[in-house]
């Protein structure tokens, strides 16, 4: 039988959680995004966790969404486990004297279920490692939203040839990743979508086609050092 951690070994502060604001399964992606727990109040149902990045929206208070975290059941055993939870509302939180961030609130869980975290971990490209994209038929680099191993999510002023695509139309784009690599792969249209509090830019998920190993091996390092330089952001250490 499954071992199940006990809910308060799992939720205290300083216990790191990933959020899964929107899963695509049959994208083979997800929109991941990393947070800390800072402070508990299973009195009052809820607890409070870092504002990840990209930052959750005042739009999306109420939703529900997953927290997934890895626990070991056993010693040489890792497990992913999930539970559901409600946007409760975005807030300021005092991390030291003079020093304060935003902040999330979410609903206290009921119970955890195993996951099966088999989808590509998402990062937002940051300044410290700049990642350009340019598509066919557009002068302008265009913004990353997000990216993966498997692919990438990004926006566009709302570029006719972008527009007429549709699911599973195919094309190819350009990837700098910081003048230390250019690649150049075909991707498939996967998503397409417009945000009302955003009426003049629209986004679009594509997927990876092309990528041999080497090229793979590399995506995978950078989306490594990416996390790397959230988390000591996050820490406060740059």
């Amino acid at each position: 039988m499954m071992a199940f951690p006990k809910i308060e070994d799992i939720i205290h502060p300083s216990r790191h959680l990933d959020l899964i604001i929107a899963d695509f399964e049959e994208e083979h992606s997800l929109d991941m995004r990393r947070t800390i727990i800072y402070e508990v109040y299973p009195e009052k149902g809820s607890f409070l966790v870092a504002q990840p990045e990209p930052p959750i929206l005042k739009s999306m208070i109420g939703t529900t969404i997953k927290a997934t975290f890895l626990w070991y059941p056993t010693p040489t055993e890792p497990q992913h486990y999930a539970f559901h939870t409600n946007i409760l509302t975005l807030t300021d939180y005092t991390l030291s004297p003079g020093h304060q961030t935003q902040a999330v609130l979410l609903s206290y869980p009921r119970y955890f279920y195993t996951h099966n975290l088999r989808l590509s971990y998402r990062v937002q490209p940051v300044k410290e490692f700049p990642i350009s994209l340019h598509v066919p038929k557009c002068k302008d680099t265009l913004s990353i939203i997000d990216i993966s191993e498997s692919g990438i999510c990004f926006s566009h002023p709302k570029i006719r040839y972008l527009q007429d695509l549709k699911p599973g139309d195919r094309f190819h784009i350009s990837l700098n990743f910081n003048e230390e690599a250019i690649l150049r792969p075909l991707v498939e249209t996967v998503r397409k979508f417009e945000k009302k509090e955003f009426p003049k830019i629209a986004f679009m998920a594509v997927k990876f086609l092309d990528l041999n190993t080497k090229n793979r091996e590399f995506l995978a390092r950078v989306i490594k050092r990416i996390e790397r330089i959230i988390l000591r952001k996050r820490a406060g250490l740059e």
